[in-house]
Order: structure tokens, then sequence, then C-alpha cells
């Protein structure tokens, strides 16, 4: 009764779209009708569509495609929004229709099950549909060969034993089929079987390959295959696609739809370039049909490369084995064999739930709807999180994804898990959910409400566990830089954190675990959705062979980032505790409070003045920037002393007494606490139930006291340690002030020699326990809200562990845990700011370097250039020079850099050594000395450091300028942009530094050009 409902409304919104409408076609539209019939009934005065339904519109595609395509196009000229909506509300109703009919399809299922588990208990032999005895499909000739076929999967190698089962059915259903199943691991480890079955085949389907040198390797055997279908691969392979006479060759022949497709094409989706292939999914169901009556080969064609497409798009076995029928019957040998069915449909995109199995909702609006009324945490006030997931990883039932829904959900997230194919991401994020930020913005009128639907649900966070760009997913679709500026636009309008959070489909559990995350893998899960602004990359498992497994600790991890990212943004702006990371290195000589580029005091003044307007609880600090100006330099001060041996040995009471000194003017107060060895034990003390359940299929099971352990084998018993800044009585001090809510403290130091980034290479060294004491301590006692590193650079991104792709045993991720990290950066240091991000969960707010200036000359150097320039000029003056040159030259210190005798012994040269060197030889030392010089003259240097917040002068600004464009910039265009006087005045100072010579006449060009004629005659 509901299905007949559900057709009910599908018939009168179509009927409601189309009934008014009215066409006349010219006569040119009906000449191209395939048949005579057909023309004549094209020809009429005009068409209407009183009586249209659901079967009448599908049967006017069957008889008159050109019509259909006239009241498509009539349909949304006439009203666009109303066309969208029509879309939208017609694919919602068929969605529930198929439901609905699965729903059906799958309770005959069930009870087909339950007969056959009651044939088996009366003894009969129950086995796989796929081993089941299959009578092979009529043939209406005989096949005259075996069809070969090989398919080789990549993303997706997870549905190898899905396309091995298909291979198995087909073999028999039609014997002549042979299917060859790879995954692209197969090119490493089995590359000559592969390349053995490439040489012989018809077919080959490739999908989802992206690595680098498998793409390479295939282009290479692909040249003698006839057919070639590859999908949501890299461009470079899919440019191999051909299937009769419709090729993607890159060479530009003859490839992509006929004109009459593009037109049919244009009509779906929004028109915007960024929701191209979205549009291109929506004409994936119509698009075989209305192909079906173009004529011509090429559409013909296409519309078979369209229909394996939509088979496989689908998914399930039927699905598989149904596309490789129809490839083999309509391209490769046709051997009589019925025509398979239709694809078998599941929606593009929805959500799911595991409380309603088999159950897809077709919005977030829908989906939250039933949660409201029946989800475990309704009515909690729990963060909502969008939860992109990759469709075909749902319809083939991943055991993981409801697993990873439950999880966040026993972890006191409310999931909107969203699945889709990958390439409409975007789409959903930007129309189907929102956020409080974003609402404000519309609401004010700042920002327009866009395609933004009015029922779209607001979130808090935002995870995706497909990795790739937000916009074009796996397959792109768009220009360089395109793709992350669309993604940017759409990001920062919702102003929530963007999570990328996946398991590895490429790398498999122990390459991952050994190596940490490489190559491809690193790019897909980290590269490409940090160029959107994607924070906290958490990979949440991978393969175990073909299988994907979850690590339940790592989605734990993720879930814990998520609620205190959320928890920062909810909770008052004075109520939030921060902490405050500045350096130490290297110790000993006073660079407590330093940080490369940066001016560590003055940067903390404005960073305090900023805080404070924000709204942050700073205690009896005195408001503005003034008020401040010394409190930098008095708190670094109290930091130094507190690094007194002896104040430390006493521990907390030392810190206490020896107060914060001048900064006390300013309401600060020394802050220090104390962790014992047992605090740290518990602290670095897995829970004891935690197992296999918890921490997935790894090559190895972590011991609850794993950490203890390997700090103990290090630094010895932490029971008796007394090392680095531990106290007579054997604590583990940490020190610091604090100013209201802000705790601020010096990172300790590693404690090792040498460069901080070996310890990514010496996985068996440990942070020794104060430096461990003192983050543990920022998150379980103090429980800062939020921590952020002053600067470039500290050293908790560099402690051992996995390379990349933090685990639960990483000493990185275990030290931060699920504290919101941001760190200021220099903007001039991206490979390793990039390493803060990834392995430190960095959030980088980049700042400026110095501005730069030219490094001129000064002193002796300036008097040996000047005199240099005299022998230059006059080489005869050289030998009464020889002394002054030379003496200039060692007051400088310049012998070693550019000495006499460039392969010499290095031996510096006197000014009486050097009246006796031939005046040749001295010539040509002072032609390198002045070529030195000039090269020191204009290379670049940092001028001072950089003030965070704080634009540089106008005399740096005109030193930066025209040490940046040296000759280019003339002197008054350069002083008018340090002044800021703006573009028009920068414009015409330019103009009249750059005089353009006057037009020459005609006449006397014409002369000049017979003058040259002349004299390239009289020289020949």
């Amino acid at each position: 009764m509901q299905l007949a409902d559900l057709q009910q409304q599908i018939d009168a919104r179509i009927n409601a779209t189309f009934s008014n409408i009215r066409i006349t076609l010219p006569a040119e539209a009906a000449a191209g009708a395939s048949d005579e019939r057909q023309r004549q009934q094209l020809q009429q005065q005009e068409h209407t569509f009183a009586d249209i339904d659901d079967a009448a519109f599908a049967a006017l595609g069957r008889t008159n495609p050109l019509l259909l395509m006239a009241l498509l196009e009539a349909a949304q000229s006439a009203d666009k929004a109303s066309w969208q909506a029509f879309q939208s509300d017609l694919q919602t109703l068929k969605l529930k229709r198929q439901r609905l009919s699965s729903q059906l399809a799958d309770a005959r299922s069930l009870l087909d099950i339950a007969l056959r588990a009651e044939g088996k208990r009366q003894g009969l032999a129950a086995v796989r549909p796929d081993e089941q005895a299959i009578t092979p499909l009529r043939t209406s000739t005989t096949p005259t060969r075996t069809v070969r076929i090989v398919l080789i999967c990549g993303f997706e190698s997870f549905n190898v034993a899905l396309y091995n089962s298909a291979a198995r059915r087909l073999a028999a259903l039609a014997p002549h089929i042979q299917l060859r199943v790879f995954s692209d691991r197969d090119i490493a480890t089995r590359r000559g079987e592969v390349a053995a079955a490439l040489a012989g085949a018809d077919c080959l389907f490739g999908s989802l390959l992206f690595d680098y040198d498998t793409v390479e390797w295939l282009r290479g055997q692909l040249a003698a295959v006839p057919v070639v279908l590859v999908f949501e691969s890299a461009l470079e392979l899919m440019g191999q696609t051909r299937i009769g006479s419709f090729t993607m060759d890159p060479s530009g022949k003859s490839k992509g739809p006929p004109p009459a497709v593009k037109k049919v094409l244009s009509l779906f989706g929004s028109g915007r370039e960024e929701d191209r292939l979205t549009g291109y999914l929506s004409f994936l169901k119509i698009g075989p049909q209305l192909l079906k009556f173009i004529p011509g080969k090429k559409a013909k064609d296409l519309r078979s490369w369209l229909t394996v497409y939509g088979y496989w798009n689908q998914g399930g076995l039927s699905n598989v084995v149904s596309m490789f029928l129809y490839l083999t019957e309509q391209h490769l040998a046709p051997a009589g064999l019925s025509i398979p069915p239709p694809p078998q449909e599941t929606p593009q995109t929805g959500c799911l739930h595991p409380a309603q199995p088999g159950r897809y909702w077709t919005s977030p609006a829908e989906y939250m709807a039933w949660y409201a009324r029946e989800g475990p945490l309704r009515g909690t006030g729990a963060p909502v999180v969008g939860l992109l997931l990759y469709r075909k990883h749902v319809i083939t039932d991943q055991p993981y994804i409801q697993q990873l829904i439950s999880q966040m959900e026993a972890e006191g997230l409310i999931p909107v898990p969203v699945f889709i194919n990958g390439v409409e991401a975007h789409t959903v994020v930007r129309d189907q959910l929102t956020s409080e930020y974003e609402q404000s913005l519309i609401a004010s009128g700042e920002l327009p409400r866009g395609s933004l639907r009015k029922d779209a649900v607001k979130v808090d966070a935002l995870v995706s566990t497909i990795g790739f760009p937000l916009v074009g997913g796996p397959a792109g679709t768009m220009e360089g830089g395109r793709q992350a500026e669309v993604a940017k636009s759409i990001l920062s309008s919702m102003n929530v954190p963007y999570v990328v959070a996946a398991p590895l489909l490429i790398q498999d559990m122990a390459s991952w675990a050994e190596q940490g995350i490489q190559g491809l893998q690193s790019v897909v899960l980290y590269s490409l959705p940090e160029l959107d602004g994607a924070i906290d990359t958490v990979p949440l498992g991978g393969l175990v062979g073909d299988d994907i497994f979850l690590v339940p600790e790592r989605v734990t991890r993720l879930s814990s980032r998520v609620h205190k990212w959320v928890s920062l943004r909810r909770k008052p702006t004075s109520d939030r505790k921060l902490a405050l990371m500045l350096y130490g290195f290297p110790p000993g000589v006073g660079a407590t409070g330093t940080a490369a580029l940066l001016n560590v005091p003055k940067s903390l003044e404005q960073l305090l003045a900023a805080m404070q307007e924000a709204g942050y609880h700073l205690g009896p600090l005195p408001s503005g920037h003034d008020a401040l100006e010394g409190l930098g330099e008095a708190i670094l001060k109290t930091l130094k002393a507190q690094e007194e041996p002896r104040t430390f040995s006493r521990g907390a009471a030392g810190i206490t007494a020896l107060g914060a000194g001048e900064a006390e003017q300013w309401g600060v107060q020394p802050a220090a606490a104390e962790v014992t060895p047992q605090q740290l034990r518990e602290l670095l003390t897995f829970p004891a139930e935690w197992g296999p359940t918890e921490w997935g299929p790894i090559p190895y099971l972590p011991s609850e006291d794993f950490l203890v352990k390997r700090m103990e084998a290090q630094w010895g018993d932490l029971n008796s340690y007394r090392g680095i800044n531990s106290t007579m009585s054997g604590t583990l001090l940490v020190p610091g002030v604090q100013v209201g809510n802000l705790w601020i403290g010096v990172q300790p130091l590693l404690g090792v020699e040498g460069d901080p980034m070996r310890l990514l290479f010496e996985r068996d060294l440990t942070p020794h326990p104060q430096y461990a004491a003192t983050y543990k301590w920022l998150q379980e006692v103090y429980q800062a809200d939020a921590l952020l590193h002053f600067g470039m650079h500290g050293t908790v991104e560099w402690l051992p562990g996995a390379p990349l792709g933090n685990t639960g045993i990483s000493w990185s991720d275990v030290l931060l845990g699920a504290l919101p990290n941001v760190y200021l950066y220099a903007a001039n240091n991206p490979s390793e700011s990039i390493i803060a991000k990834r392995r430190g969960y960095g959030t980088i707010v980049s700042h400026n370097v110095p501005p730069y200036g030219r490094a001129g000359l000064y002193k002796q150097l300036s008097s040996l250039r000047d005199l240099l320039a005299d022998v230059r000029s006059d080489p005869t003056s050289v030998s009464s020079l020889k002394e002054a040159i030379a003496g200039n030259v060692q007051a400088a210190g310049l012998q070693a850099d550019c000495p006499l005798v460039e392969e010499g012994d290095g031996r510096e040269l006197s000014a009486e050594e050097a009246s006796q060197v031939p005046d040749e030889e001295f010539l040509a030392w002072c032609e390198r000395l002045f070529l030195y010089l000039q090269t020191l003259e204009n290379r670049l240097f940092s001028e001072g450091l950089h003030v965070l917040g704080a634009s540089p002068s106008q005399s740096q600004l005109a030193a930066y300028l025209s040490a940046y464009y040296g000759d280019a910039l003339p002197p008054a265009a350069v002083d008018v942009l340090a002044e800021g006087r703006g573009v028009e005045a920068a414009r015409s100072a330019l103009e009249a530094a750059y005089q353009m010579p006057a037009a020459s006449h005609p006449e006397s060009a014409t002369q000049q050009r017979q003058q040259q004629q002349q004299r390239q005659q009289q020289q020949h």
C-alpha cells in the first residue's frame, strides 16, 4: 500500500511540473528524428503534456527522446529554482520507493534464508550462492572464443572477495568469460602474472587506481588491449579509456561526448563548475535511456560506457555479474546472451544508523528528525558531528562503518553519518549542513544563503573518512588551485573544526606500525585535505589482507580531540583555561624565551593585550598595550630565575619563595606543581581492561604499563630517579607563572644531545620523566582547554613514534592527547611546520618574518671596495696599493673566504708579502675580491625580529622593497609604497618613472627600414 502511495506522489509531482508546458519544435529539430514517423510526430504545431505521469514520462524518453530533451529544457528555463526543487523532491520520493522495494526484497531474502535453513536442518546441503549449481545461460550462437577480462582494483581492494565471487558466478553462467581479479598491490608482488594476463586480455577494468608507479606501469601495458575501462582513478590512466568509438584519449582526437549529449548533461546539476561531476551522477540514471535514441555510433558507445559505470557504481554481486555479461555481449564477443537486468539501485547519498539496519534516510534533516525521536543521545546536548562516509563502503556492508558510528556515539558524540560517492562531498557540506556561526552570518545579512537548504542540520564539527580534497574527491573536477579556494569558502562560512580521520586503503596495518604512513597514502590522508584546511588527522585503522579493520583506540583519540575543540568553542571566553609554552634551547646560553625570527617578549605583550580585549580572564592585568610595556621581559626574567638548580631542587616551595619578581606589579604570580613518580605511572598507564578489542589487529598488543617500561629502560626506575628537573624529594617539578586563567612555562629540555629530529629515527628513546610529567600535568591536572606553542620551534612533535600517522604509543600522541594545540610558526618554514601539524596535532598560525634588506658594506669592507675600484679603473696602480689591499683583507678576515691562491694552504697573506706577489696574479685576486664583495653587499638578511601583530616601519618597508625589486622598482615608487599612499599614487610614480618614447611617424619608420636594408646589402 505504501508503494502505491509513493507512486501516486511521484505521478502527481511529475504532472504538476510538466502538465502546463506547451512546446512547438522548430523544423530543424524535427529533422533530427531517426525515422519518418517520429519526424511527422515532432512536426505537430504544439505539444502538450496534460496527462503525463511517471510511466508516460519514461515512455516519452523511449519513443521521442528529442521531445523529452525539449521538455526538460523548457521546464528548467521557466523557473530554475522550481526545477531544482523538482529534481530534489523527485529524487527523495524515488529513494523512498527504492528503500521500500529493497525492504521487500530483504524480507523475501530472509524468507529464502529461513527456507534454506529449514532445508539444511532436514539434511539438504547448503552452499554459498556463488557455489550453488548454476545452469549456464542459453546462447543463440556457439561462442567462438574465450573472452579474457582483467580487473585491477586500487582503493577498493576490500572488494576483491566480491569480484572473485563474480568471477566464479560468471564461469558458471557463461563459461566462455574468464575474469582475472588483481589488486594494485599485486603489481608489486605478482607483476609477471599481471603482465601475462594483460598480454592476452580483451578488456581491462580498473577502479580507484592512483599510485604513481602503478599508473605508469599500467599505461605501458595497455596498447594492445582493445577495451579499457578505468573509473575514478588518476587522470593519466582514465585518459586511456576506450570502448568502441568512444575514447578519453588525451591526444584530444575524438574524445568526450557528442554535442547533443553535452546539451543534455548541461541540464543536470547546479551549473557551478565545482558541481559538474555531481551532475554527471544525476545523469547516470537517465543518460543511457536518452542516449539510446540519439543516432550515431559514438552516442551508442558512450551509452555503453555509462551503463557499465552505472553497474559498477551501484555495486553488489548481481550488478558486477550483469556488468560483465553486458560488456561481453555488447562489445567483446556477442553470443546471443539475454540482456541482463538494469542495475539494482542504491541511493547515491543518504544517511544511516546501526539502530536501523537496511534503512537509508535521504538527507541529514530527515535523519536528525528520526534521531530527535529515537536516537540514543537525543536531548543530551552532545556535540553534533557531520561524518562523511564512502558510499562503496556502505553498500558493500563494510563492518567498520557501523562500528565507527556506534563507538563515536559511545564516546558522547552525535554522528550525522552521510555516505557519498566522494565527488559530491562539498555539495553535502555546503547545502545540507550548517553551523551556529554560519546561521548568524546569514541572519545578519553578512552572508547570502545561496544553495543552503532551510532544513540544513547544524553541526559542531566535520569529520571526513574519505580523504582527498573536499571538492572533487578522488576524481577531481577543477583546475589547479580552484578546489582549495572553493573548499576554503565553504569551510570558512561554517567555521567549525574539519578533521580527516580514515582507515588506510593503500597501506596495511603492519606497514603503518613499522614504517609510518608513506607515499600516496600520505597524499590522500594528509596533503590534499590539508590544502582545504583539515586539522588533527587521525588514521583510524587499515587493511589486513583485503579487509578493512578499525582500531578502536584511535577512534577514542579522534572523539576526544573533537570533544575538546567543541568544548573550547562552547565555553565562555572568560572561563577558558589556557597554557602557553615558551622555549629555552640551547640550554645555558640565555636562550630561555627565544624563538627563531620572533621577538618573544614584545609578541607576548601583544598577545596578552589581544586576549584581554577578546574577554579572556587574565587576573588583575591592566588593559591596553601601553600598560603592558616591559611585562614580556619581566616574565622571561622570572622564568629564567626558576631554572636555577638550587631553586629547582626545593620543588614548588622554592618556586613560590622566589616569587615573580618585577612581573608581580602586573599581577603575575609564580605557579608550580610537583608530580610524584606514582602519579606519572598512572598518567602513562593504559586502562587495565584494554586488549585486542581496543587496540584492533595491530602487529603487537601493548601491555598496560608499556610506556612506563620503555621510559624506565632508558632513565631508570621512576621511584629512584634523580635526573633532569627532579627535586630533592624525587618528585618532578612543573614550574611556571600564572596570569589569571593563563599558565606560562618553558618547554622542558629533551635531555639528549644533538638535533631533536634524530628522535624520529631512534624509537627506543623516550622523553625524560619530567618532560612527560609536564605535558600530562597540563592535560590531566591543570586541565587546560588549549595549548599554545609560542614560535619556531618546540620539540614535542619530534618525539619517538611513527614518522607519520600517530599510533597510540607515539610519544607525541601520548603527551598531547586531546589538547587543542595552536602552534605559532614562522611563515617561511613549511617543511618543519608540517611536522608540527601532523605529528603534533598543531593548528598552525603563521606569523610574518622580519623584513629583509641588503647587507651593504661597512668599515674595512667599504674601504677595501674603494681600493679595488681604483685598481680596476687603473691597473697600473696595483703596485702602490698592494699593501693597503692586503692589510684591509687581513683586518676584515676575508683571507679564508677569498685566498690569494684558491687551492693553497689557507695561510694569510701579510702586507709585506703582498708586495712580492706578481702584478698579474695580484690583479686576478683583486677581481675575485671585487666580485666577492658584490655578493656580500647584495646579500639579503633579516632586519631585527618580528613582533606578533605589528607591521614593519616605513624605513623597513622601503629597505625590503628595494632589496626585493632592486633596480626594477624606481626609488620614487618605493617611497610611495612604503608610505602607504595607495595604489593610484604608486601607479602615478611608476608612470612618471617609465615615460614611453614618442611614437615614430610612419614615414620616418619607413625610411629607417630602408636605411637598415641598405646597410645590410652593403655588408653583404
